[in-house]
């Protein structure tokens, strides 16, 4: 409603506006009218050497005066007046009367009278006074032909308001359903998500609209809630695999316990039970470590925010590959340390992805396993690298995902630790990448954020 006001009421002045202007220029042109008949009754009179006002009256009413026009011709002893009654009058009027006497006027009335006639004033409408030989002359302004002829404008003019007034609330209305487009759109999206339609669906923003925020506000939870989405489907079914895996997983050791109890019911002999007993507590262990890291990797999903202190990576590195060293004397163990590696990582983190890629290294690979510790400029960069058979770029796709491992007959082993080892350089912003050939070997490099301060 107060658009439809501010923008008729707009309308409006513009269209009064435009009407003072039109009466402007009416004004200007009658008065330019008012100076050429002057100049006209002037040269007549004075070409017909007119000595007394009433012939100069009868002069003037046969040839030269105008509907608009009003002349007042005054000798010695008389006043003609000669002016048209009526704008479609055949012939204008002769007053003649005696000099002073001011009676029989032209009237002008109305309550419209007055403010046509100051207005005329305003606009710099004025009666000229002049001389033609011994006859005083006044030309002016018809008033009542004036008055006519902005009454006869009336009409259009209040047409012309009304019809703005009307365009004013049509152009408000719309203007006004365009604006509020956004909040309808957005009503009505949300009476979906209350209906049970959950289907995300965005609404259009249009920065020329003043509610065009609430679209986008709208639209970024709707962005937000398919992120949900999508990451509780994501969750869904990496529970669902998580718990099929791990059901397979642990499906195979429970079976040969339970058939080695079943067999050790039914064993006589003190070497079988032995057996049997060795088997069952391999497979126990073999569960134990595999739950242990399912609890891990499980930890590690939802980790508390913590700050690490920076480590050298090149020193634990170190110590930790030495272990392997002087445990497997026979296999040769290269550590090549570039110095100056900070990093912050929880140790036990970076202890868990030496154990795993040097352990895998030694179990699937019969030659030399190299560890290289570098820095360059942003990072530290751990390398493990074998020259062993290789992977295909299949294995190498997904030797990160849980579960998956690489085929070799005789190795032991639960398909978690390059998982592990994934998570550990992801939980210090690093990250780990593998590059293999059948014919080069494996080489796992592991990026850690580099840090200056000890």
């Amino acid at each position: 409603m107060l658009a439809a006001i501010e923008i008729a009421l707009l309308l409006v002045v513009i269209i009064v506006v435009g009407a003072l202007f039109a009466f402007g220029s009416y004004i200007r042109t009658l008065s330019h009218e008012l100076q050429v008949t002057s100049n006209a009754v002037v040269a007549e009179l004075t070409e017909n050497r007119a000595s007394n006002a009433p012939a100069a009256g009868r002069s003037i009413a046969s040839r030269l005066i105008r509907s608009e026009t009003e002349v007042v011709v005054l000798d010695a002893d008389s006043r003609v007046t000669v002016f048209y009654e009526h704008r479609n009058d055949a012939a204008p009027v002769e007053l003649v009367r005696t000099r002073g006497d001011l009676s029989g006027n032209p009237p002008v009335s109305g309550p419209l009278a007055p403010l046509v006639l100051g207005l005329a004033t305003a606009f710099g409408l004025e009666q000229l006074h002049t001389k033609a030989g011994s006859l005083y002359l006044i030309i002016k302004s018809n008033d009542a032909a004036l008055v006519a002829t902005v009454r006869s404008a009336l009409m259009p003019l209040g047409i012309a308001i009304v019809i703005a007034i009307v365009f004013g609330w049509l152009i408000a209305r719309a203007l006004t359903q365009q604006a509020m487009r956004p909040l309808g759109d957005v009503t009505g999206a949300l009476q979906r998500f209350a209906s049970g339609d959950l289907t995300p669906q965005t609404i259009a923003a249009d920065d020329r609209l003043e509610l065009s925020e609430l679209a986008r506000a709208y639209n970024g939870a709707i962005d937000q809630m398919e992120r949900a989405f999508a990451e509780r489907d994501r969750a869904d079914a990496s529970m669902r695999q998580f718990i099929a895996d791990a059901g397979h997983q642990l499906r195979t050791p429970l079976t040969v316990v339970q058939g080695f109890i079943s067999i050790l019911r039914n064993a006589d002999s003190p070497a079988d039970r032995e057996r049997i007993l060795a088997t069952m507590y391999q497979q126990s262990r073999a569960m134990g470590s595999l739950i242990d890291k399912l609890i891990l990797l499980e930890r590690w999903e939802n980790p508390a925010e913590q700050a690490h202190e920076p480590i050298d990576v090149g020193v634990l590195v170190e110590d930790l590959a030495g272990v392997f060293s002087d445990a497997n004397p026979q296999r040769q163990i290269t550590v090549r340390n570039g110095g100056e590696t900070l990093a912050a990582i929880d140790p036990i983190d970076l202890g868990y992805i030496i154990n795993n890629l040097v352990d895998n290294a030694l179990k699937y690979t019969d030659g030399p396993v190299d560890v290289t510790v570098r820095s360059e400029s942003d990072a530290v960069f751990v390398e493990v690298a074998d020259r062993g058979p290789g992977m295909t770029s299949v294995d190498a796709a997904h030797v990160f995902d849980r579960f998956y491992r690489v085929g070799r007959p005789g190795v032991e082993g639960t398909g978690l630790g390059l998982s592990i080892v994934k998570r550990a350089a992801e939980r210090a912003r690093g990250s780990i990448d593998v590059t293999s050939s059948p014919a080069e070997g494996s080489r796992f490099r592991v990026r850690l954020p580099r840090t200056r301060t000890a």
